[in-house]
């Protein structure tokens, strides 16, 4: 038997794997639509229902984007494969105190 993952598993379990690797650094995740923080809109696709999220974890100091860049990315590489997720998905991160934080708090859905 087949079993169907929807888009809600995947962001479940991308959420428990962060907490586990993270734990009191992490702060929130959240799910925001293709390019949010862009005055532009999101580029047209061959299947319109298909649309990419992107993922945004926000940590907590002490902060060093380029040292969070590859478990962020290798978290989120880790899960999509695991459920076979075909949606677009790109993993971000910032700190708490950035725009970018700011921004997903404001335009995103908790995850």
């Amino acid at each position: 038997m087949q079993v169907t993952r929807t888009p809600a598993d995947v962001l479940a379990t991308l959420s428990r794997r962060y907490r586990e690797h993270y734990g009191d650094r992490l702060v929130g995740i959240y799910a925001v639509p293709e390019l949010p923080f862009s005055d532009e809109g999101p580029e047209e696709t061959e299947d319109d229902d298909v649309r990419a999220i992107e993922i945004l974890v926000i940590l907590q100091g002490p902060y060093d984007h380029f040292e969070e860049t590859d478990p962020v990315v290798d978290i989120a590489m880790d899960v999509t494969e695991e459920y076979d997720w075909g949606t677009g998905g790109f993993a971000r991160h910032a700190a708490r105190d950035s725009d970018r934080a700011e921004g997903a708090e404001c335009k995103g859905i908790v995850v």
